[in-house]
């Protein structure tokens, strides 16, 4: 019989200690990613990054004011190149500008854009990777759209790291962001530490939320159900909630199969986004919702949310209010600007509790798309937000082609300065590639999520459904790994503490360092066994959690 004391301890040498892991020796003397990013438009540009890196001393070449461009030599294809730099115009009206990449091999359009104003600079970041070497390459600062716009730029910076130095800064932040020390304290109940007391520690929920979207074909499937419990904590209906499956025809509401599929979410503990409200593209509105104009249309969309809300109040954590918006406008077409404002208006109204997001693809995936680039999307958000939303939540879909690594940090780094959850919400790989390069593409895009501190969840979309998945499968049929299906299994395994097993030192101390979650402890001394649980939220002090035997 026991009894616990839990508490927060300042042993900062203990975090110091477990700080980094023993992978990641301190004799590391490669560059510290800087996650610096700014999204407001400033009188003076800030230092660059890394001291310029290896453009301390750039060569300008070509056009210096409508083209500037740097001469750059012996770049590595085993290289990752974060690039940033502030940009300023002598244009009345913003102006996007983008950074590109010309090699003797290949073009890269897009390493990097901003939407630069006059008057006041505006911070670009991105990067790229190179598929082979280039000994003489040209990086092009240029209007996209071929208008003869005067350009300055300041504070440029190219900065290299090699893949291991990538990796270890990527494990430096998820220790920093997604484990914490813990020190388990045991002794009598004259609090005289007990030494060499049996202590076993298991993490038994994870706090960071990782799952996969379903679909209709996991209810009554006790395989796919098994195996999806197995892995995730946090899931989405693939179509089950638009507007098209529940009021395929006007005034005919059907919601038995999503009821369904929250029950199982429900019973087996596994949180859910509510996807989606609305669509904003025309293709998949419901043919007798755009067949409403005026009053009919504004009655429809009051009747879905109205339905949709009700329903499901306090089901689901998240909602896409309004999907792909920045791509399409099907309903400010019709409805007036302010639309989108309404929409989120109702529906925070209807489910206060539930977070409301924005949700787009071509942001993290590409800088090519001008409809989402990272300040578009920043810029719409303050839109909304000026116009009285109350949308707390960046959603970025991530169908990914070949992953950029270094632009989708940089893109993750200026999202963040918003200070909003970020979920990557529909992650998935080109079935363009065969399933081998889809694994090798889903693991850096997975890496790169998990380990970024703004990123607050990830959700494949991968739901097996009858003929296979959007793009990209887990499993087989019969539920054994495709080569994505293995690595996700890896990546859960290496993120995850597991079980661990020891005995207090001659202080009555047990320490280690975890994965955020909550965890399940068992204390053993002599004949006596005490057994609790204790939660790990993110935190810069190293927990302490004390039994007394």
């Amino acid at each position: 019989m026991g009894v616990f004391i839990l508490f927060i301890s300042s042993l900062y040498f203990l975090q110091f200690f477990f700080f980094i892991s023993p992978l990641l020796v301190s004799s590391y003397d490669g560059p510290l990613y800087d996650s610096s990013a700014y999204t407001e438009c400033k009188l003076q540009p800030e230092k660059p990054l890394y001291n310029g890196g290896i453009l301390n001393n750039p060569l300008l070449n070509g056009d210096r004011i409508h083209s500037p461009s740097f001469v750059l030599q012996n770049l590595d294809n085993a290289t990752k190149y974060c690039f940033s730099i502030w940009i300023k115009i002598k244009e009345p009206e913003p102006a996007l500008v983008r950074a590109s990449l010309v090699t003797e091999a290949t073009t890269l359009n897009c390493i990097g854009t901003v939407i630069a104003k006059e008057g006041c600079w505006s911070f670009l970041k991105g990067g790229f990777v190179l598929s082979s070497p280039s000994y003489l390459s040209t990086l092009y600062i240029q209007n996209p759209d071929g208008r003869n716009i005067s350009i300055e730029i300041a504070s440029a910076s190219l900065q290299p790291f090699t893949d291991q130095q990538w990796r270890l800064n990527q494990e430096t932040k998820i220790n920093q962001a997604r484990k914490r020390a813990v020190n388990i304290h045991i002794s009598d109940k004259k609090g005289i530490g007990l030494k060499g007391a049996g202590v076993r520690v298991e993490l038994v929920s994870k706090d960071f939320p990782f799952g996969s979207a379903i679909a209709s074909t996991i209810l009554g499937n006790s395989l796919y159900q098994k195996w999806f419990v197995e892995r995730f904590n946090a899931a989405v209906f693939e179509n089950e909630l638009k507007w098209d499956a529940t009021e395929h025809t006007q005034g005919q509401l059907n919601y038995t199969i999503p009821d369904q599929m929250v029950e199982f979410v429900r019973s087996n503990q596994i949180i859910a986004r509510g996807h989606n409200i609305f669509w904003e593209n025309p293709k998949y509105i419901p043919k007798w919702v755009l067949n409403l104009t005026g009053s009919d249309l504004e009655s429809a969309v009051e009747s879905r949310i109205e339905s949709l809300m009700n329903k499901y109040k306090e089901e689901f954590i998240h909602w896409d209010v309004s999907n792909e918006m920045l791509h399409y406008d099907f309903y400010e077409k019709n409805l007036g600007p302010n639309a989108t404002l309404r929409f989120f208006g109702s529906a925070h109204r209807a489910d206060p509790l539930a977070t409301l997001f924005m949700n787009e693809f071509n942001v993290v995936e590409t800088c090519m798309d001008a409809d989402s680039t990272v300040d578009t999307y920043v810029s719409r958000m303050r839109e909304l937000k000026m116009g009285g939303v109350s949308m707390d939540g960046i959603g970025l879909q991530g169908h990914f082609d070949v992953p950029n690594s270094p632009l989708m940090r940089g893109v993750l780094d200026k999202l963040a300065t918003l200070g909003l959850p970020i979920w990557l919400t529909e992650v998935d790989i080109s079935n363009k590639f065969n399933k081998e390069t889809q694994a090798i593409y889903l693991e850096e895009v997975l890496r790169e999520g998990y380990s970024h501190p703004a990123v607050d969840g990830i959700i494949l979309w991968t739901a097996l459904r009858r003929g296979g998945c959007y793009q990209m499968c887990l499993t087989d049929g019969d539920f054994n790994n495709l080569p994505a299906g293995e690595t996700v299994d890896n990546l859960l395994k290496e993120w995850d503490t597991g079980i661990l097993n020891g005995q207090t030192d001659e202080h009555g101390s047990y320490t280690f360092f975890g994965f955020l979650g909550e965890y399940k402890v068992t204390a053993k001394y002599g004949n006596d066994t005490f057994g609790s649980t204790f939660s790990l939220p993110r935190g810069q002090e190293t927990k302490q959690f004390n039994i007394q035997m």
